[in-house]
């Protein structure tokens, strides 16, 4: 299913493993009638040393958390920034699980927003790919977007989405 009126989200983590790691920043864009009408960008304080690779891959520091919200003051804010809308997001079951553990710690209502996934998107309409990571398709589509940060990769992941919306209303 395909939308018009979405909100584009992802994360950055202090790893994979949603049930030991943190999340450190959440971003999100919302869009209406495929027009951007609202960002939503929080860095958020894990309360532990960040590793090492994941300061290397996102460029996020102990330093730059250490004075922010934690996910018990953001989460709540992005459960009303995102409201009922479809939720995009690429390999949205890694974001959504992390989202929905977090939720639960905080005693709130899992998602259950329909949610549309352009990694099995890019999967089905962009069959020329080697691979489906987000950096490769931003590549591909020669996106100008910072990777491995939220907002960045929301808008990488919208443009991709685009693209796939294209592809399938020709078919």
């Amino acid at each position: 299913m395909m939308y018009d009126d979405y909100v584009v989200f992802d994360i950055e983590t202090t790893g994979l493993n949603k049930d030991i790691d943190k999340i450190i920043e959440i971003g999100a864009l919302k869009y209406k009638n495929n027009i951007l009408v609202g960002e939503f960008n929080y860095l958020i304080n894990p309360k532990i040393k960040l590793p090492d690779i994941i300061t290397t891959i996102t460029g996020i520091k102990d330093e730059d958390l250490v004075n922010e919200n934690t996910i018990d003051i953001v989460l709540p804010k992005f459960i009303e920034f995102i409201e009922d809308f479809p939720l995009i997001a690429h390999n949205n079951e890694f974001d959504l699980g992390f989202i929905n553990v977090n939720l639960n710690k905080l005693n709130m209502n899992k998602l259950n927003n329909k949610n549309v996934d352009t990694l099995l998107l890019a999967k089905k309409y962009l069959p020329q790919m080697y691979n489906y990571k987000l950096e490769t398709l931003k590549k591909y589509f020669k996106i100008n977007q910072v990777s491995h940060r939220a907002v960045g990769d929301c808008y990488t992941a919208n443009y991709v989405y685009q693209e796939c919306k294209k592809k399938a209303c020709l078919k």
